[in-house]
């Protein structure tokens, strides 16, 4: 079946809960082999063991993507231990609703460390192990406050996740002759633990819900699987129909 992925190695960072665990639980149910990576080490587990106790195959490793040698280690792990890395998603991220006149050095600083330059360094150290394959998927995960501004967000998450969009083409300007493909999905209005409490409603969505962390999954597979072959430098938007490109 071309959207198999059994004998494939699937990192998702922020894989410890939420669109990030929703993405390992897809995955493994496609074939994949998971490592759930997130600075949560117990989340990360608690991904894993489920996912096993239904019959697939992952482990958690830990990670804190804002350190170059914590994502070179878990890189290098992830090599020695499953002998190849195929698929990587980058779901680990923070929210931060602080609005412009409330905006310090500090807030700015971390969500861009963790947002955009913890999928960069991902990204990069990703690459020589896909190469040796002359195969490899690379899911971004971003968000349509990137696309148009982000209502219910800072200013400092829309300017972070649009970063990922102008990343995601960038990379995969330089990675297509490497036969690894890039892509992202932006997702809208997304009920997860992280908007929990935010008072998010269907309002202006066509299809009259909230989103949930499996619809964005169910793209992030798509992406990562051969169905999406021909797809690099592509985002694929997962918002109900709240946001249409012309």
């Amino acid at each position: 079946m071309m959207g198999d992925l059994t004998g494939r190695v699937a990192i998702v960072t922020g894989g410890g809960s939420g669109i990030g665990r929703a993405c390992c639980k897809v995955l493994a149910e496609y074939g994949a082999a998971i490592v759930a990576a997130d600075i949560n080490l117990e989340g990360a587990q608690k991904t894993a063991d489920d996912i096993v106790a239904a019959g697939g195959k992952a482990y958690a490793v830990s990670v804190n993507v804002m350190e170059l040698e914590s994502v070179q280690n878990l890189m290098k792990t992830v090599s020695e231990k499953s002998g190849r890395i195929d698929i990587l998603v980058n779901s680990a991220g923070i929210l931060d609703p602080t609005r412009l006149p409330d905006m310090t050095v500090e807030r700015w600083d971390r969500m861009i460390d963790i947002n955009l330059r913890g999928t960069f360094f991902c990204c990069q150290q990703v690459v020589p192990y896909m190469e040796k394959n002359k195969k490899g998927a690379i899911v971004n995960i971003t968000s349509q406050a990137g696309q148009v501004g982000g209502w219910m967000a800072g200013v400092n998450y829309s300017a972070s996740k649009g970063g990922i969009l102008a990343l995601t083409k960038a990379l995969a300007r330089h990675c297509g002759p490497l036969g690894i493909r890039v892509n992202d999905v932006a997702p809208g209005q997304i009920a997860t633990e992280m908007t929990a409490g935010r008072g998010d409603k269907p309002d202006g969505i066509a299809v009259g819900r909230l989103g949930t962390a499996v619809d964005v999954a169910n793209a992030v597979y798509f992406l990562a699987s051969d169905l999406s072959d021909f797809c690099t430098g592509m985002t694929v938007d997962v918002n109900g129909g709240q946001f249409m490109r012309s």
